[in-house]
C-alpha cells in the first residue's frame, strides 16, 4: 500500500500485478510517497487516508498465480524491496512451489503475506501486515481491491494508461511476464472458476471502473463466505 500525499491517492499493491514497477515509478515522481505496507488490502487503509482516492490493478487470475508460482521458486535469490527475507519464510515458500502448478493451484495452504515470524519467534514485521491472511490460490483480488469501497480498478493490460493518469514513467518490468501459464487440468480450472470468478470478469472488463462497471456487484453474503 502506497500513500501519495501530493495527489491524495492510495495505491493498493496486489502481488504480481506489476506493483514493483508502479511503486518505483511513483517513488521517482512523488518524493513524499510512502509505503506503509507491502500488500495491505483496501479495507486496511489507515484512518484519515481512507478519504483519499484509492486505485489498484487487477490481473487475469491464472496469469497472476502463474507469475507468483514462478516467483516462489527462486524467492530469496535476491533482495526485493523491504529488507532481507527471513530464511525460514523463504524455505516454506519455495517448498510450497515444489508441487506441479495445477496441484499447487488447488492444494496450496501456505500464506504468502503475513507479518508473523515464520521461525515461530517473537518478531513481528508490520510492513507485511494484512487483514486477510489467506493463501493466494484462494484469495480473490476482490479481497485486495474492494471496489465496493470505492477503489478504482484498472486492468493489468491497461497499466500503461494508469502510469499516464498518475503522471509517472514506467521503469522496471516483471521478468516473469513473458511466459504464458500452462494449460490447466479440469480440477484446476474448476478451482479458478470457484474462487476467482470476479477476477476473471474484472480483468476482461473496462480499463478503469468500479465494480458496477465491470460486472455484477459481489453479494455481501457471498463475499463473507469467500473470506
Amino acid at each position: 500500500m502506497l500513500l501519495i500525499p501530493e495527489i491524495e491517492t492510495v495505491v493498493i499493491l496486489v502481488p504480481r500485478t506489476g506493483s514493483k514497477a508502479l511503486r518505483l515509478a511513483i517513488a521517482e515522481r512523488y518524493p513524499r510517497a510512502m509505503q506503509l505496507y507491502r500488500h495491505m488490502e483496501a479495507d486496511g487503509v489507515p484512518q484519515g487516508y481512507d478519504r483519499w482516492r484509492r486505485i489498484g490493478v487487477v490481473r487475469d487470475p491464472v496469469d497472476r498465480l502463474w507469475s507468483l508460482y514462478r516467483y516462489l521458486k527462486w524467492m530469496g535469490g535476491q533482495r526485493d524491496g523491504m529488507g532481507k527475507w527471513e530464511p525460514v519464510y523463504v524455505e516454506k515458500q519455495r517448498r510450497s512451489a515444489e508441487l506441479p502448478f495445477d496441484q499447487w493451484l488447488v492444494e496450496n495452504q501456505t500464506v504468502f503475506t503475513s507479518p508473523y515470524d515464520s521461525a515461530c519467534g517473537d518478531k513481528f514485521y508490520p510492513g507485511f501486515a494484512v487483514r486477510h491472511p489467506l493463501p493466494e490460490n484462494r484469495k480473490s483480488q476482490f479481497i485486495y481491491l474492494r471496489p465496493d469501497l470505492g477503489t478504482e480498478v484498472w486492468r493489468y493490460a491497461d497499466v500503461d494508461r494508469l502510469f499516464d493518469a498518475l503522471g509517472v514513467v514506467p521503469g522496471a518490468h516483471n521478468q516473469n511476464a513473458s511466459e504464458s501459464a500452462p494449460h490447466l487440468s479440469s480440477a484446476a480450472s474448476e478451482h479458478i472458476q470457484r474462487w476467482f470468478a470476479w477476477d476473471i470478469d474484472a480483468a476482461r472488463g473496462a480499463a478503469k471502473a468500479a465494480v458496477s462497471d465491470i460486472g455484477e456487484p459481489v453479494d455481501p453474503i457471498a463475499w463473507r463466505t469467500m473470506v
